[in-house]
């Protein structure tokens, strides 16, 4: 299943902000390899509770840009860690990756097109 990100409902959510858009797509690419190497972390050494604070931060910050599938696979990790039920984590921590990276990916190219300070059409 392809990450999709629906521009019109994020543009809307934003107001039409374009320039808040892009320092939230900013943002997002900061904080999301910090948390998702925290979160790789947290895997390894199958920490319940720190497993499901950085997929819980993980997933607020996903949703603001693609609620559906990328969003599914971090609650996934999220609730594994709160059940303190870790079987099956390496799986669904390889699908999320996969999804953000894909996520990464359209925001990444979306701010490209808006350029560094945004556009002056």
């Amino acid at each position: 299943m392809a990450v999709t990100v629906d521009r019109e409902s994020i543009c809307e959510n934003f107001m039409d902000d374009e320039e808040l858009i892009f320092e939230s797509i900013d943002l997002f690419m900061e904080s999301s390899a910090t948390r998702l190497e925290a979160l790789r972390e947290a895997v390894k050494v199958r920490d319940s509770g720190k497993v499901m604070a950085e997929a819980h931060a993980l997933k607020g910050v996903v949703g603001l840009f693609s609620p559906g599938e990328v969003f599914d696979a971090a609650k996934t990790l999220e609730l594994m860690g709160r059940n303190n039920n870790l079987e099956g984590v390496d799986e669904a921590f390889t699908v999320f990756e996969g999804r953000l990276a894909e996520l990464s990916n359209i925001l990444r190219e979306w701010r490209q097109e808006g350029g560094e300070g945004g556009s002056d059409d």
